[in-house]
């Protein structure tokens, strides 16, 4: 599995920061996670084929996790007539808020056989010969999600956005498990808040994402501290699994 970080700001764009995107690659194939950053210019950017795509599974519904998904699904439907993929929303309303924004835009009815618009629900949503997919409820808003994705015998955990504070302790407990990374935002409770959590996790990799650039100082701090590598990814940086 590669990782790419398409956007790793926390709520709002930086200079040379997009919102939380990430890009996964299997044996060819293309997913994301979350859809903070414009995917398809970063495909077309990068020479990437939008038919590679196969699935996009967003954490919850904030639009710095979601908006770029009006414009990959436009597109998709009007453009891209070869391209088809399952795109998993945490909110129906969220769902039918885009069909019918790609509808008023002029772009007529979303052609439902190739751009599959879902709702994600706790489980696994999704399995394809590459990966697993499975949505771990958290407490960071109505209806949100860690996912964990398994392809053979790797697994990453993509965090998503936690409670305030870490008050609803909404870190899933997958991460006291043996897993290959774990990508943590550091933008809605301070390290000291996350440290329990850190001293049980065994992760190999912990990537902090969706931080401000305040919280850069505290994550150089832990490094060493731990067992597991320490990583602060910038847009566009790449890491196999």
């Amino acid at each position: 599995m590669k990782i790419t970080f398409v956007g790793t700001s926390h709520g709002v764009p930086e200079k040379n920061r997009y919102c939380t995107c990430i890009m996964l690659e299997s044996n060819g194939a293309i997913y994301f996670i979350d859809a903070g950053a414009p995917m398809v210019d970063f495909l077309v950017d990068n020479g990437k084929s939008i038919n590679d795509l196969r699935a996009v599974f967003t954490t919850h519904v904030h639009s710095d996790h979601t908006i770029g998904l009006v414009h990959l699904v436009n597109l998709m439907n009007w453009y891209y007539k070869r391209s088809s993929a399952e795109i998993f929303i945490t909110e129906q309303e969220h769902i039918d808020a885009t069909v019918r924004w790609t509808y008023t835009a002029g772009d007529g009815l979303i052609d439902e056989e190739r751009i599959k618009l879902k709702v994600a629900y706790e489980g696994r949503v999704y399995q394809d010969e590459n990966i697993k997919v499975e949505y771990i409820p958290t407490a960071h808003m109505k209806n949100s999600y860690a996912i964990l994705v398994t392809e053979g015998d790797k697994r990453v955990l993509f965090g998503g956005d936690f409670s305030h504070g870490l008050r609803k302790h909404d870190v899933p407990s997958v991460i006291n498990e043996n897993i290959d990374g774990f990508v943590c935002e550091l933008a809605h409770f301070t390290m000291d808040e996350l440290s329990p959590y850190l001293d049980i996790c065994n992760a190999k990799r912990v990537f902090f994402i969706h931080a401000k650039p305040a919280r850069y100082t505290d994550i150089e701090d832990i490094k060493g501290r731990y067992p597991f590598e320490v990583i602060t990814p910038d847009d566009s940086d790449e890491y196999l699994i």
